[in-house]
């Protein structure tokens, strides 16, 4: 698979640094760090979680979502807690 990267790395930790990430569907998630992390994605106009996943260490995963919800980090699976080292980028899959 070959992946197109749309946007500059970013972090969101926590839902108050939640984004879009410019609207992307699809979504690079990279976890630099050496403890697991958790993904969030939330609805935008309510800030309302509707799903999250584990992302192990020093991993990546891409994920789907809709281009209006946000996405976010943290150390908890209750979407709690800063997570430092956990980075978003815009991708698209290319031929």
């Amino acid at each position: 698979m070959t992946i197109q990267p749309l946007s500059i790395a970013a972090a969101a930790s926590l839902t108050a640094g939640a984004s879009t990430i410019s609207s992307a569907s699809l979504v690079l998630v990279q976890n630099t760090s050496s403890a697991v992390k958790y993904v969030n994605i939330e609805e935008k106009t309510t800030g309302t979680r509707k799903a999250s996943v584990m992302i192990p260490a020093a991993s990546n995963l891409i994920i789907k979502k809709s281009a209006s919800d946000e996405i976010f980090a943290s150390a908890a699976a209750a979407g709690t807690g800063a997570a430092t080292g956990v980075l978003f980028t815009k991708v698209g899959y290319t031929n």
